[in-house]
């Protein structure tokens, strides 16, 4: 974020200036435009000139979405009781705890009482406030209806979060079960297989190949403990360090989809996502081109991100959402079909929210149920992992017992 002045003329052919904090020029000169601002003059403020509690943060500071949810809802309780937006932020920032969002409303509060827009403010801050979230607040401001946006943002922000805790809790359950899987085998080779292989140490006969292989696995594993565990640890590093950058998080995202059973829940809570972010900017207000946009850069999947920066060129060329969606396949057809029947009837926000709703119950529904449909193929795998280690350490003694008789 950079802080930049500028000069124009607004809708009666009054001369304006300001300043605003954004990313780019570009920026700056599409949110004057949409606020009836003819641009003459944009430049970058000078460091001299730059807000001293910006320089004094080290950055701009997050918020996470607990107190990002908080703020939200008491802002919002305020405004809808006819408390001032200048005296609200006031009393917000004496009373919250979180030192982030204390240092955020002091200089949304000071900039807000010289005259600036309350979303202007907020998109100081982008690791804090979303696109969606300025955006919404921004239409709330220009509507003068901040409280109804405010109320509608609190729900979708505890929608959002509600969402991805239901997706997050599918995924780390069968995690959680590997790795455990994982540290009974290692102990299996590390304890069990070593007190076996003493009991065969007189054995005069060779050793059956399935005992034999069970033995040199648990003598690697033991004499390469460390250097296994380094290896791993190196490994983990570089994978973390990769799935951080863009070609990473395209190829996690990529491998998801195409898992079984995980894939389509993906899929769906992406879909649930992206209808629930374009149903609230839509019911706020926003156009539908700023709307597809915004909703992309919120997508948290890059599978549906590159499928959704494609309909925003088929509807400006003319083409109805409905017409666009239904070549992805990335959408299911029921949502294809009930965004069709939303743009027919002129009911497009309140059909994206049953989209929305039907496939969060989905993922809910699949969520409750993951466990028991997954454990029966882990106690396969892991079973089977622990009774083939011991029927190899057994083959000997059946073996000897045999030729006993």
């Amino acid at each position: 974020m950079a802080d930049f002045e500028y000069q124009g003329i607004d809708r009666t052919g009054k001369k304006v200036s300001g300043s605003v904090s954004s990313g780019n020029e570009g920026e700056v000169r599409m949110m004057l435009r949409g606020q009836g601002v003819r641009p003459t003059r944009i430049a970058k403020k000078r460091a001299l000139n730059t807000d001293l509690k910006s320089l004094l943060s080290g950055g701009s500071p997050s918020l996470d979405l607990k107190s990002r949810i908080i703020f939200t809802r008491q802002l919002q309780v305020m405004i809808g009781s006819g408390i001032p937006l200048i005296q609200g932020l006031e009393i917000l920032s004496d009373q919250t705890s979180d030192p982030n969002l204390k240092r955020i409303l002091a200089v949304v509060k000071d900039r807000v009482s010289q005259g600036s827009f309350f979303w202007e403010t907020l998109a100081a801050y982008p690791k804090a406030f979303s696109k969606i979230y300025v955006a919404l607040i921004r239409a709330g401001e220009s509507s003068g209806s901040l409280d109804t946006v405010l109320k509608r943002l609190t729900r979708y922000l505890e929608d959002s979060e509600r969402l991805r805790r239901m997706v997050k809790g599918a995924l780390i359950y069968p995690a959680a079960v590997t790795s455990v899987g994982v540290l009974v085998v290692w102990a299996m080779l590390t304890f069990v297989i070593p007190k076996f292989e003493q009991m065969l140490a007189n054995t005069k006969e060779g050793l059956p190949l399935p005992t034999q292989l069970v033995i040199n696995a648990s003598h690697f594993l033991g004499d390469n403990m460390w250097q296994i565990l380094i290896g791993a640890g190196v490994v983990a590093f570089l994978l973390i360090r990769f799935l951080q950058t863009p070609e990473g998080r395209a190829a996690r995202d990529r491998l998801l989809y195409r898992l079984p059973l995980f894939g389509d829940l993906i899929q769906k809570s992406g879909v649930a996502a992206f209808s629930r972010t374009l149903q609230t900017l839509l019911a706020a207000g926003v156009n539908l081109i700023d709307a597809i946009e915004i909703a992309r850069t919120t997508a948290d999947n890059v599978v549906l991100e590159n499928e959704i920066v494609k309909i925003r060129p088929e509807i400006e060329s003319g083409k109805t959402l409905g017409m666009v969606v239904s070549k992805m396949t990335v959408f299911p057809r029921m949502a294809v079909q009930m965004i069709g029947v939303g743009e027919a009837t002129g009911n497009l926000d309140k059909m994206l929210e049953k989209v929305a709703d039907f496939y969060e119950a989905e993922i809910e529904s699949v969520v409750s149920n993951i466990g028991k449909m997954i454990e029966p193929l882990i106690l396969v795998v892991l079973g089977g992992a622990v009774a083939g280690m011991m029927v190899a350490m057994y083959l000997p003694m059946f073996k000897m017992a045999g030729g006993v008789e």
